[in-house]
């Protein structure tokens, strides 16, 4: 494997991002809209002075005027407030953006969707990427990416404002009034994802293997996990319009997606967006390989043969009586089979599952006969056959896999799985968006996907004991049943309850300008962690979650934030800057 690419710069995102050219490689990847958009993070005047964290303590310096809102802010909230739909010189050019939306996703004309597209028209109005389009298209096509999954009116818009904060000054009492707590909460914990992900970034965190699992896991573990799915969706589309930054940047951003966000979106299950994320970040961090693989990839894909595969199945399954939803062809990722060659020294012939065909039924039963008919048809490749149905993945992923040889003596993989399994495995806990209300109750596991996920990953369980959820496959039964859509305010599945646990807890340290995350026993206390702190020795300044420390036997708790201050202050750098502007410092799990 190329040597790792090393972050010699700080990075932070860059406002001029413009779409991709066409790759050669292109019809490889997943298709991507072609609109683009980047990670727009002007420098605004919107934290108020009580969550300043560049004062050394509580007394010694009066409290600054708070200063006055920028006019995106201003034009946003009387947007809101007043039901302006847009002013007249840009009043053509949203409506079409608009009706775009609307064309490809009916929930677009929601009536709370459509009040928060134009409320963050308002706020991003005159901001233009490289490419002449105006920012609200990253607005809209990170929230297309939330519709595709089946997200509610909600979590819609609060993909659409989620850079408002950040960008546009709108602070969350505005959007709370105008929109809900709910989906003020959203924008909120989308915008501390961001600003950690700054942090992160700018500390070159993915370096360390260690600490971007433990950040993940305080990902998972400070907000609601639809926050975490706006934060994805955003970094997606983000990922798709990388090429106008310079390239030190944009393998800062890729190296960062690769360590973190991918494997984020594989713990929830999104496997079509962890794909999508790992095939960008390698060509941004591995252009040659990338290029290289590629060509080779299009070049050994045999669609004749996926074709014929996929019409002797299909006789096969009528001539057994068999319904089957869809039979279709696929290939390996680009990333999938690089790592693969990589990891175990083999040649692109030497993999087999790079040709692949996909069967979707109705029933378990139906994917067990199925794959007896597929070993009639074609001779098995001894030690390649696997079961997910009985023993499914950590994520909840279930399919049956068997690779057999074809009339051509090539690999190719066999993946049957039911309709239900196909969209776990596609959408991982947002599923349950995806079933229609009054159509049919959720299955046993996937509403309680969301809490089980954050219950594994965040290590609030050791074991699961029966009476909280368990992963699928292992004979759970659901506590309750939900009609869809079901991400309101008031699902029991949106924000899931704390699980009790011993196990360790993850902070955050910040001390010199530097990011850390540490990981401490349960009941740890304050100075426990100041102990582990290199200045520890040194008259300090401490702030918890925006708050003076007074009491150092006060107990930590997952996702607290610590804050060093040499007790002679000198100027904040931009460590402190981006935590300054978070919105709510406080990330510990929710006690709901």
């Amino acid at each position: 494997m190329p040597a790792a690419v090393a972050c010699s710069v700080k990075c932070r995102p860059h406002h001029r991002l413009s779409a991709p050219q066409p790759h050669a490689a292109l019809e490889l990847l997943p298709r991507a809209p072609a609109s683009a958009a980047g990670e727009l993070r002007a420098t605004r005047c919107r934290t108020p002075p009580s969550l300043s964290f560049a004062r050394a303590s509580d007394q010694g310096e009066a409290p600054r005027a708070p200063c006055r809102s920028p006019p995106s802010a201003r034009r946003a909230r009387a947007s809101v407030a007043g039901g302006e739909e847009a002013g007249p010189a840009s009043s053509a050019a949203a409506a079409a953006l608009l009706a775009g939306a609307q064309s490809r996703h009916a929930i677009f004309r929601e009536e709370l969707v459509r009040r928060a597209y134009y409320a963050a028209e308002a706020a991003h109005r005159g901001q233009m990427r490289a490419s002449g389009d105006p920012y609200l298209q990253h607005c809209v096509e990170t929230a297309a990416l939330l519709a595709e999954l089946g997200a509610g009116p909600p979590v819609i818009a609060a993909g659409l404002l989620h850079d408002t904060v950040d960008d546009a000054g709108l602070d969350y009492g505005s959007i709370s009034e105008q929109f809900g707590a709910g989906v003020a909460d959203l924008v909120k914990g989308v915008s501390n994802l961001s600003h950690l992900s700054k942090l992160a970034r700018r500390n070159d965190t993915a370096s360390r293997i260690d600490e971007a699992d433990r950040l993940r896991t305080v990902f998972l573990a400070m907000e609601d996990a639809r926050a975490v799915l706006i934060k994805l969706a955003d970094r997606l589309h983000n990922m798709r319009t990388l090429d106008s930054l310079p390239k030190i940047k944009q393998q800062c951003f890729a190296k960062e997606t690769l360590e973190i966000f991918a494997p984020l979106a594989n713990q929830l299950g999104i496997l079509n967006w962890k794909e999508q994320l790992e095939n960008l970040c390698f060509k941004h961090l591995y252009p040659e390989q990338y290029d290289e693989l590629s060509s080779n990839l299009h070049e050994f894909y045999n669609r004749d043969m996926i074709a014929a595969a996929i019409r002797r199945l299909e006789q096969a399954l009528q001539v057994r009586g068999l319904f089957y939803r869809s039979i279709s062809g696929r290939h390996k990722s680009i990333y999938s089979i690089y790592s693969k060659m990589t990891r175990k020294k083999l040649d692109m012939d030497e993999i087999y599952d790079v040709h692949g065909v996909r069967v979707i039924l109705e029933n378990k039963a139906d994917c067990f006969t199925t794959l007896e008919v597929v070993h009639h048809l074609w001779p098995r490749i001894p030690g390649k056959f696997k079961d997910y149905v009985s023993s499914p993945k950590s994520n909840g992923y279930q399919s049956l896999h068997t690779v057999v040889l074809s009339e051509e003596t090539l690999p190719l993989e066999i993946q049957i799985r039911t309709a239900d399994m196909h969209l776990q495995a596609e959408f991982g806990i947002a599923a349950h968006w995806r079933y229609k209300e009054g159509v049919r109750n959720c299955s046993s596991s996937l509403p309680e996907m969301v809490e089980w996920v954050r219950c594994v990953v965040t290590w609030q369980c050791e074991t699961l004991h029966t009476d909280h959820p368990s992963p699928p496959g292992l004979g759970s039964s659901p506590r309750a049943t939900c009609t869809f859509p079901s991400d309101s305010d008031g699902c029991p599945f949106s924000y899931s309850k704390q699980c009790d646990h011993t196990g360790p807890i993850l902070v955050i340290l910040l001390e010199n300008e530097k990011m850390s995350v540490q990981e401490l026993p349960q009941n740890s206390k304050i100075l426990d962690l100041l102990k582990r702190a290199s200045s520890y020795d040194m008259q300090l300044s401490l702030r918890l979650n925006s708050h003076a420390v007074h009491n150092l036997n006060q107990e930590l708790k997952m996702g607290d934030v610590l804050e060093l201050i040499p007790s002679t202050q000198c100027k904040s750098g931009g460590y402190m800057r981006e935590f300054n502007q978070m919105p709510d410092h406080r990330l510990a799990v929710s006690q709901s």
